[in-house]
């Protein structure tokens, strides 16, 4: 049987760092707060001293942003990292087979994509961040029921998927 690799965790090993820019537009905000706050005025937010609460309010946001983005950003790389050794090293375990007891995940979300192949459990969402295969068939993801597929996986997560064609 021929199969095709659908997905690999080595061929995009940071498509998840954009879940880190939300932080990095925070931690630039609390930049702005701390170290240029005369720029607010713009905005007509102009911190008087009557507002005393303002300048360690802009410490704790620019803070607790930095934070938030070096533990984001580190947990999302890390994953990364280790999805691309354990395919490179071939340190993942290995299933083929049909796809059964597939359960789609619905169109609105709120639940995951769930299927077996021989035996072995697998389930995930969009909505997960995550190194190894995400992608519902809801959102035009390749999984549907009885399909061969060959799948390399670590701790539950697909780290490389390939389909029969």
């Amino acid at each position: 049987m021929h199969y095709v690799t659908v997905f690999d965790a080595t061929n995009a090993p940071y498509r998840n760092l954009s879940f880190v820019l939300p932080g990095l537009a925070l931690t630039s905000v609390g930049a702005v707060m701390v170290f240029r706050p005369s720029w607010l005025d713009r905005l007509r937010f102009r911190p008087t001293p009557a507002r005393r609460w303002f300048r360690p309010f802009a410490w704790f946001y620019f803070l607790f942003a930095i934070v938030w983005t070096i533990f984001a950003g580190g947990a999302v790389l890390s994953d990364a990292i280790n999805a691309k050794r354990a395919v490179e090293h071939r340190d993942c375990q290995s299933v083929e087979g049909p796809v059964r007891h597939f359960h789609p995940m619905p169109v609105s979300g709120h639940d995951n994509e769930r299927f077996e192949v021989n035996g072995v459990a697998f389930s995930y969402s969009d909505y997960i961040v995550t190194a190894g295969f995400n992608n519902t068939s809801s959102h035009g993801g390749p999984i549907r029921e009885g399909l061969p597929v060959r799948i390399c996986f670590r701790d539950g997560e697909i780290l490389r998927l390939e389909i029969a064609q």
